[in-house]
């Protein structure tokens, strides 16, 4: 089968200090199959190719977008569109730059353009707020409060000396639901991340990452109980180290998807 160019867009922004600014994509919510007749082709009233008749399938795309704002070096709000609707999180911080607020709200956008947001009404979807306690140096204690300021969830946070979190153990203190993330590295480097939980009966997450002698990624593999989901090739160029395409793998569906970067710097 010939690959088919659907003029698909993954489009980042980001500012001065290369933090993400907006994010947008777009993915296909209609197909129109068109018929197209070529007629037959003459040459001094003889006929040279007959004409004939296809089919092409033209596209109509939808734009998913989201746009972040921060302070610093802290992410402070977080707004999703899918056309006319709007959902915003925003976030606030302890001095150690440790999450304590994070405020849901579907919103309105008083503009006729959906770049030049201009806020209308607000409404409350959930408002969770977090505590700490530290343990030891390298371990703390999250304490994950609702919008009643009651206590559902307690996490376990272990670093390395790096400051690196290396795992995480969730429970929910009213259900019987348990989680755990566990996260390796290599010089410094991610090399696996797996997640065990047993909210819709076991399961465990686990994505796989290598490198080059550059420390770039040249593959990701993402496991769900040990099947493979799905298998990523980074190609990047050497002497910048920016990437410049991949490829994803689906063994199960059987398809694959190329996807080539361009960078434009203003």
């Amino acid at each position: 089968m010939v690959a088919e160019d659907k003029n698909l867009i993954n489009y980042y922004e980001f500012n001065q200090e290369g933090q993400l600014t907006r994010f947008y994509y777009t993915n296909i919510i209609k197909t129109i199959e068109k018929e197209i007749h070529v007629p037959p082709v003459y040459r001094k009233k003889r006929i040279v190719a007959k004409g004939y008749t296809y089919t092409k399938n033209e596209y109509v795309y939808d734009t998913i977008s989201t746009v972040y704002r921060y302070d610093k070096n802290n992410l402070i709000m977080k707004r999703f569109n899918d056309g006319t609707y709007y959902e915003t999180r925003y976030y606030s911080y302890d001095s150690k730059g440790r999450l304590t607020k994070e405020k849901r709200f579907k919103e309105t956008n008083n503009s006729q353009t959906p770049n030049n947001f201009v806020l209308g009404n607000q409404t409350l979807i959930s408002a969770d707020s977090f505590q700490y306690v530290d343990i030891t140096p390298l371990q703390y204690k999250q304490i994950c409060l609702n919008s009643e300021n009651r206590p559902y969830k307690e996490i376990i946070i272990n670093k390395d000396s790096t400051g690196k979190i290396i795992s995480s153990n969730e429970h929910y203190t009213v259900a019987w639901i348990m989680q755990s993330s566990e996260f390796k590295y290599e010089n410094g480097i991610l090399t696996s991340a797996e997640f065990k939980g047993n909210a819709n009966g076991d399961v465990v997450l686990k994505s796989t990452y290598e490198c080059d002698s550059t420390n770039c990624i040249y593959t990701e593999k993402q496991f769900k109980n040990d099947l493979m989901l799905k298998e990523i090739s980074y190609i990047t160029e050497r002497e910048n180290k920016m990437l410049n395409s991949f490829i994803a793998r689906d063994p199960i569906n059987k398809t694959m998807r190329i996807v080539k970067l361009h960078y434009t710097y203003y």
